[in-house]
């Protein structure tokens, strides 16, 4: 299951949305407590699979970075996908420093949302 960390609504229900014409699994995870319920498969009657890759959007600023170095601290070999805007290189260059593994500018990001939800969707082919 994908798991999406995003404060934009426009992306939340993009990404969510996206997945959904893929049949890829997924959930929203709002916060670092949601993520935590996530990552560890609290149940909470709702899709709760293995989590196969966090998307973060790095818009949370410090939030964001946490919850990269959450994911990371759980478990290291989950993928992180941290994206954010072009001009804000500080940022993305953070993200890469707290441990995502791919950083994107929102456009590439969004560019690639259906083969980024696929690679990481955890369906084998």
């Amino acid at each position: 299951m994908v798991v999406y960390c995003c404060s934009d609504l426009i992306f939340v229900t993009k990404i969510g949305s996206t997945a959904e014409a893929l049949g890829v699994p997924s959930r929203p995870a709002r916060d670092a407590a949601a993520l935590a319920n996530r990552l560890d498969r609290v149940n909470d009657g709702k899709l709760n699979e293995p989590v196969t890759a966090v998307l973060i959007d790095l818009d949370l600023g410090e939030a964001g970075l946490h919850l990269i170095r959450q994911t990371k601290e759980h478990d290291a070999s989950i993928p992180v996908v941290a994206f954010g805007s072009h001009v804000a290189t500080e940022q993305l260059h953070a993200a890469r420093e707290h441990g995502a593994d791919f950083v994107l500018s929102r456009s590439q990001f969004t560019a690639n949302l259906p083969v980024i939800l696929e690679r990481f969707s955890g369906k084998t082919v």
